[in-house]
């Protein structure tokens, strides 16, 4: 049974490029931890988000995350920072320009991780981040973490894992750290020569990185500098529905929000000819612009949230990685 985190140590977290709030609908799953402010620039997200999480506010750009901006929403504490990064730059369908696209977020991510000093983060992307750039951006990233003073876990788990019909397999990066190094800039420790913290738990984990690589040959090979390792694969494939019903007690609290959501058909317009509509009288022209309107904006609606549930996070997913920084967390206190 997962350990739980005490009330008292409940878990103030910034979600960035937050979508449609997959990723603290996992939280709230697990449970634990409070989003106390979003970051999300598309505005029919921004919509569900205040729909879902009316009380919780918005800073639409990652671009202007600080700590002065975080205090002007009245966020006054970051016990950790939450990111699904946009994953174009690195998906096996696009282009993969990685660093040279300008959707690559990851540079305003270790910003805002310099800026705000978390104790963790967790990072959600495509298996594709892995290989990125002959797998040399994923090192990056680990080397960015590991000199700001943080241990990092990461691995692949699928939406199938938790139940779901499709695969959709995603990377997961958790940091942590108690170092006193943690916030420290990286530059600080690329001029002193300070060597990286190691990257990974060692025996924390339940499973090796031997393991890992042969289920995941994607993953980079080990660095002489640095030691890698990724997180435990989940067991909870077995169909049981334990996280779906908690996601559903968390839904079920906004009943207007699952028909806007999740209804995935358009309702049909018959279009006249241009001799039908010549017979209209004014009254009757006019009623069926005004239908033909609401049709086309019911479409781009449809578009916006098929875009929308395409780019979420499984709230499922990000539960069991959850649990698992809970786990971490525990073990901390037990040691501090």
């Amino acid at each position: 049974m997962t350990q739980q985190i005490t009330s008292q140590d409940t878990q103030k977290v910034l979600d960035l490029c937050s979508g449609i709030g997959g990723f603290t609908l996992g939280h709230l799953i697990s449970g634990g931890f409070e989003t106390v402010a979003f970051c999300e620039i598309n505005s029919y997200c921004q919509q569900l988000l205040h729909l879902r999480f009316p009380n919780i506010p918005i800073i639409p750009d990652i671009h202007d995350i600080t700590t002065e901006s975080l205090y002007r929403v009245g966020t006054r504490k970051v016990d950790g920072i939450i990111a699904g990064l946009p994953c174009p730059p690195f998906s096996l369908a696009g282009k993969r320009q990685a660093s040279k696209d300008e959707r690559n977020l990851f540079g305003e991510f270790f910003k805002n991780m310099r800026e705000v000093r978390p104790r963790w983060a967790i990072v959600e992307n495509v298996p594709g981040l892995l290989t990125a750039e002959g797998s040399q951006f994923f090192r990056s990233i680990l080397w960015q973490f590991t000199s700001l003073g943080f241990d990092v876990e990461w691995g692949i788990i699928s939406a199938a894992s938790v139940g779901a019909v499709h695969l959709r397999e995603r990377v997961w990066i958790i940091a942590h750290s108690q170092s006193s190094r943690r916030g420290t800039s990286w530059s600080q420790y690329t001029q002193s020569g300070t060597n990286a913290a190691s990257v990974g738990c060692g025996n924390a984990l339940e499973c090796s990185i031997q393991r890992q690589e042969r289920q995941h040959p994607r993953l980079p090979k080990q660095s002489p500098s640095v030691k890698y390792s990724a997180c435990a694969q989940p067991t909870s494939g077995r169909g049981d529905d334990w996280s779906a019903t908690g996601l559903d007690g968390c839904l079920l609290t906004h009943p207007g929000l699952n028909p806007w959501l999740c209804a995935t058909t358009i309702p049909s317009f018959n279009r006249l000819t241009r001799n039908e509509v010549a017979a209209l009288t004014s009254n009757e022209l006019a009623e069926y612009r005004q239908l033909y309107a609401e049709y086309q904006a019911i479409r781009r609606q449809h578009t916006e949230q098929i875009k929308a549930l395409g780019n979420a996070i499984v709230p499922q997913c990000a539960a069991l990685i959850f649990d698992r920084l809970k786990r971490i967390l525990s073990q901390q206190q037990k040691n501090s």
